[in-house]
C-alpha cells in the first residue's frame, strides 16, 4: 500500500490516533519538500506557538463566569456577557478561545465526559473591578471562561477530514504522490498545484491564491477597448496563449456589454471554463482569485472600473 492508500485508510479510521496520521503527513510533507503541509502538520503535532495564528477550526466561541463576594453576599458562576468583557478589556477577540494544544492532548480519554472546559481568567479580575464592571461593593474572587468540551473534541475531526480531503484530492492529480520518482515540487506547476490543493482543502478555501495573496491583490491596469492591455493582464496571470485567442475572439463578436455588467454568452462560456481550470488546478490561481481576477481584468476592458 502506497503512502498516500495509507493516509486516506487512517484518516477514515476511529482507531487510528490522529497523531499517527500526521506523522504520516508528515513524512508525505518531505517527500513533497511541501514547506506549507510541513508546517501545518508540525503545528498540530507539537502545538501552535503564541505568534502563530490558529486555524479557524482551533478558535471556539467562550463564554464568561465570575464568582463574587463581600461583606454579606457570595456569587459562584454568575454569567458575565461577552460584549461587557470585551469592552472592559479593550480586547474584542477575548470572547474566542484559541486552542494551541498539541493535537495529542486533545482525547475523550483527557477530557473525560465534562460538559465544558474551564480556562483560567483570574488576571482579567482586578481589571473588571476597576472598569465598574460589577457593582462596586463586590470583590471578583473568580473569573473564568467555558468552552463547551464537543467543541474542543471537534478539532480531531476537523484535523482528520483535512487530511483525507487533501489525500483524495492530491491522489486525483498525482497518483504517486509520495512515492519514489513520483512528483517534485522543484517544477512550478506542480509546487503551485500542490500550494493550491493544500490551500483548497487543509485551509478550508480561506485561501483564495496559491500560497500568498499576491495575485489577490494585484493591480489590473487595462484601458477601456483596449486587447493589448487585456492579453498583457491575462498573460501576467498565467493564462495561455490559446486561451487569449479564445476570449479574442468572443470579445470580437460581443465588444459592449449592457449597464447590468452582464457578459454575452460567449464571454460568459469562456469565462465559466477559465473557473473551472482554477477549480481543477489547471490554471495557476485559486478558484475565488481566479474570478477576481478575470472580473476585473474585463470590467475595466468594457469601460466599467
Amino acid at each position: 500500500m502506497g503512502l498516500l492508500a495509507e493516509i486516506q485508510t487512517d484518516a477514515i479510521s476511529d482507531t487510528t490516533p490522529a497523531s499517527m496520521l500526521l506523522r504520516k503527513c508528515l513524512v508525505l510533507a518531505s517527500k513533497l519538500d511541501s514547506n506549507l503541509l510541513e508546517d501545518w502538520v508540525r503545528h498540530e503535532l507539537n502545538g501552535y506557538p503564541k505568534d502563530i495564528e490558529v486555524p479557524d477550526y482551533r478558535r471556539i466561541p467562550m463564554n464568561f463566569k465570575a464568582s463574587l463576594q463581600n461583606m454579606v453576599y457570595r456569587y459562584t458562576g454568575q454569567p458575565v456577557p461577552q460584549a461587557v468583557v470585551a469592552n472592559a478589556v479593550g480586547y474584542s477577540d477575548i470572547a474566542t478561545f484559541k486552542c494551541r494544544q498539541a493535537i495529542g492532548t486533545i482525547s475523550e480519554d483527557k477530557i473525560k465526559d465534562s460538559d465544558t472546559l474551564v480556562v483560567n481568567l483570574d488576571n482579567y479580575a482586578l481589571l473588571l473591578e476597576r472598569k465598574g464592571v460589577f457593582d462596586g461593593s463586590y470583590n471578583v474572587t473568580q473569573f473564568w471562561g467555558e468552552v463547551p468540551s464537543p467543541s474542543v473534541l471537534g478539532i480531531v475531526d476537523a484535523v482528520r477530514n483535512r487530511v483525507l480531503e487533501f489525500a483524495l484530492a492530491l491522489s486525483k492529480r498525482y497518483p504517486n504522490a509520495g512515492e519514489v520518482g513520483g512528483i517534485t515540487m522543484k517544477e512550478p506547476a506542480v509546487e503551485k498545484t500542490v500550494n493550491q490543493i493544500f490551500n483548497t482543502t487543509i485551509n478550508g478555501g480561506n485561501a483564495g491564491i496559491i500560497g500568498n495573496a499576491d495575485h489577490a491583490t494585484v493591480t489590473i491596469t487595462v484601458q477601456q477597448g483596449n486587447f493589448g492591455d487585456l492579453r498583457q493582464q491575462l498573460m501576467q496571470q498565467e493564462i495561455g496563449e490559446d486561451d487569449i485567442k479564445e476570449l479574442e475572439a468572443a470579445i470580437a463578436s460581443e465588444p459592449q456589454i449592457g449597464p447590468d455588467k452582464k457578459y454575452g454568452p460567449k464571454v460568459a462560456q469562456w469565462v465559466g471554463k477559465m473557473l473551472g481550470k482554477a477549480a481543477s488546478g489547471a490554471w495557476g490561481v485559486g478558484l475565488q482569485a481566479g474570478g477576481v481576477i478575470l472580473e476585473k481584468a474585463l470590467l475595466k476592458y468594457y469601460g466599467f472600473e
